[in-house]
């Protein structure tokens, strides 16, 4: 089956018309009719239906041109690839991170690193722990970072942090004035909580069962970002991430440490028996820099006093 022949079914099928066929293609009427009946003659399909002054697809012509779409798609991806190996002379780094640090930590991050290889090209994917996860195992991110480790992929892993979460409010909330925010206290809050299936979740409702408190569920997503955006907006209080929610203190939000503490945690995961290239350990090393700075960061912050 020859490129061209197929080149010119598709050609066909986009614009309607062998005419138009061959104007895109740069050739004459007849050749792309040849090369449809040569393409039907080494198939055994009858792609069209011919009729006077035009051609109409049949059931195999469609179906057909459905698979001839997604292999095109696939060589344009191929280009695509072609062209970032030429662009990125410096190399190429793919990055995959989970939504809460994709906002905030890990574009600071990428700006230092940037400044250390300003000829590397950066690709970055955010989605779910799971996702990432896929992407590693499949080796299309050289790097992922997840809040959640899933064994059954082919990856090795390091923690990248382990922080308690806090509570987050509006600056103006009846609460703002506490040391630390404790069950009991969220009684009667309007709550935004983690996602019913989200794996967080599980470990909130933990602490409040065992404190006998019911939470006065509002609002669920399975973002942080969006979580912080909502309190922000006054909707109701959030038991976080630190290091995503100080991303969200210019809308007017403060954070309380939570008793007892609910742990947060990252974790680094690289292609199993694959070496880190050298972008993607130098990647890390600053990665891991960043986030030690802001850590001591939130522990340097001011606590304010309080009931």
């Amino acid at each position: 089956m020859r490129f061209s022949h197929v080149e010119a079914f598709r050609a066909v099928m986009i614009t309607g018309s062998t005419t138009a066929a061959a104007r895109i293609l740069h050739t004459s009427q007849p050749n792309v009719s040849r090369s449809i009946a040569q393409l039907e003659k080494e198939t055994g399909l009858q792609l069209f239906e011919r009729m006077p002054g035009k051609v109409v697809p049949t059931t195999d012509g469609l179906s057909f041109f459905n698979e001839v779409q997604r292999s095109f798609h696939g060589i344009r991806r191929l280009e695509e690839a072609a062209n970032r190996i030429r662009r990125f002379s410096g190399g190429l780094l793919r990055i995959g991170s989970i939504q809460t640090l994709a906002h905030g930590l890990i574009p600071r991050s990428i700006k230092r690193f940037a400044e250390i290889y300003p000829e590397t090209g950066i690709s970055i994917h955010a989605g779910h722990s799971a996702a990432v996860s896929q992407w590693v195992d499949e080796m299309s991110c050289d790097v992922g970072i997840v809040s959640h480790l899933y064994e059954n992929y082919g990856f090795s892993s390091e923690q990248l942090y382990c922080v308690d979460g806090v509570c987050l409010m509006p600056a103006e909330h009846r609460l703002a004035g506490k040391a630390a925010v404790r069950p009991a206290d969220l009684a009667d809050e309007p709550y935004i909580s983690f996602a019913q299936n989200d794996h967080g979740r599980s470990d909130v409702d933990e602490v409040f069962t065992k404190a006998g408190i019911d939470r006065r569920i509002t609002l669920e997503t399975p973002f942080s970002t969006i979580t912080c955006s909502l309190v922000a907006q006054g909707l109701g209080v959030a038991i976080v991430n630190p290091l995503a929610a100080q991303d969200y203190r210019h809308l007017g939000v403060v954070m309380r440490p939570f008793r007892p503490s609910i742990k947060h945690e990252a974790q680094l995961i690289y292609p199993k028996g694959r070496p880190k290239s050298r972008l993607a350990a130098s990647f890390v090393e600053v990665l891991k820099a960043v986030t030690m700075e802001e850590k001591a960061a939130l522990n340097a912050a001011p606590k304010r006093g309080g009931r």
